[in-house]
């Protein structure tokens, strides 16, 4: 096996488990035995991929176009594989850093603001959209009061998946609620 062909397998290896470890999330979890920490709470399988897809992509890109030797050839194939694999780790930690940290519950509404966005009264079940944590937020409600579309709500407490509410107004006026 000549060493053109070798890095057009690490090439194609890497790619192709790079497009699948991003395609399909979670596939090559049994790799993570091979322990490579790199913190930020990602996982560092594709950026294995990436590094092995830059060893051979430096590496053909030494002999083809450069046209140097072999050892040469390795070393910018190793280079570009450090590059490669930095720049991905760099990229799948600032993607870790954007997920959330925090975990939602409705019970983190309760004393929130809303607006009815379908009339609420007595036996009759209505809608609200409530705006939390920089999220607009849409939950069936009710009340013992009517309260008609647009008018502001105050949510008084959590039942399932609905939420109590009253109207500012009254919840204003009535401590008790």
């Amino acid at each position: 096996m000549t060493l053109e062909l070798a890095y057009w397998i690490a090439l194609g290896f890497g790619v192709g488990f790079l497009l699948l470890s991003l395609l399909l999330g979670d596939a090559f979890d049994f790799l993570n035995f091979i322990d490579l920490d790199i913190g930020d709470g990602f996982a560092a399988t594709p950026v294995l991929f990436a590094a092995i897809a830059g060893f051979g992509g430096g590496g053909l890109l030494a002999v083809e176009a450069l046209g140097v030797g072999p050892g040469v050839s390795v070393v910018v194939g190793l280079g570009s594989s450090v590059v490669l694999g930095g720049l991905a780790a760099g990229l799948f930690a600032a993607l870790a850093k954007q997920e959330s940290k925090e975990t939602f519950t409705t019970g983190q509404l309760v004393g929130a603001r809303g607006t009815c966005t379908l009339a609420i009264g007595p036996g009759r079940i209505g809608r609200i959209s409530v705006q939390h944590a920089g999220m607009t937020r849409s939950y069936s409600a009710r009340s013992s009061e009517d309260i008609a579309v647009g008018d502001d709500v105050v949510v008084l407490e959590v039942a399932g998946d609905s939420l109590k509410v009253g109207s500012v107004a009254t919840a204003a006026s009535d401590p008790s609620t």
